[in-house]
């Protein structure tokens, strides 16, 4: 049974599409399943690429039992899409959700910084105030722990704080009360 997806250029059937929340970061997979008796052709990677851009996914999983044709595994490396088949599809996903979970929180680290540095230049008493001058740190220190993070290198510690992160949850619960604050901080508005 397909499912009809509404894009920005069309309607597209699809197997499935996945959209959820984790921590705070939304995700949308599209998934394409091919229970063929031949290896998927190269033709097949480019349209599930088409329609995944254009319902602004962030990822296509293309699952073939059988495997894929050697122009089609070239069309694939380097985007955002992955091929698959159901068995291995459990092995494949933790890392990409992993990998884009990660990849949005430092996202939104750079945009607070990008904000702090907009309010700093907005009034001299921002560039020295103590508050912006610890959240800046503190975000410069959450981006390196979300390399750790991305590497493996659990436990991840924070001698300032006296902390420790086990595993990511923790460390993403820390990260956006950190950056919640931050967004929040509006510094002195005279200039």
């Amino acid at each position: 049974m397909e499912l009809a997806v509404e894009g920005a250029r069309g309607v597209h059937k699809v197997d499935v599409n996945v959209s959820g929340s984790y921590h705070g970061i939304d995700f949308y997979w599209i998934v394409e399943c091919k229970a063929w008796k031949s290896n998927v052709p190269k033709e097949k990677v480019m349209a599930l690429s088409s329609i995944v851009q254009d319902l602004g996914a962030d990822r296509g999983f293309l699952l073939s039992e059988k495997g894929f044709q050697s122009g089609a595994i070239r069309a694939a490396q380097k985007t955002n899409i992955t091929l698959t088949s159901l068995e291995d599809l459990s092995d494949l996903t933790i890392p990409h959700v992993t990998e884009a979970l990660i990849g949005a929180m430092s996202w939104r680290i750079l945009k607070t910084k990008t904000r702090l540095a907009k309010l700093k230049r907005h009034s001299e008493a921002n560039e020295c105030d103590p508050n912006r001058v610890e959240m800046v740190g503190q975000l410069a220190i959450l981006e390196m722990m979300l390399q750790e993070a991305s590497e493996g290198k659990y436990p991840i510690r924070f001698p300032m704080r006296n902390m420790e992160f086990s595993c990511l949850e923790e460390l993403f619960a820390y990260s956006n009360r950190c950056i919640s604050a931050s967004e929040k901080w509006t510094g002195n508005s005279e200039g």
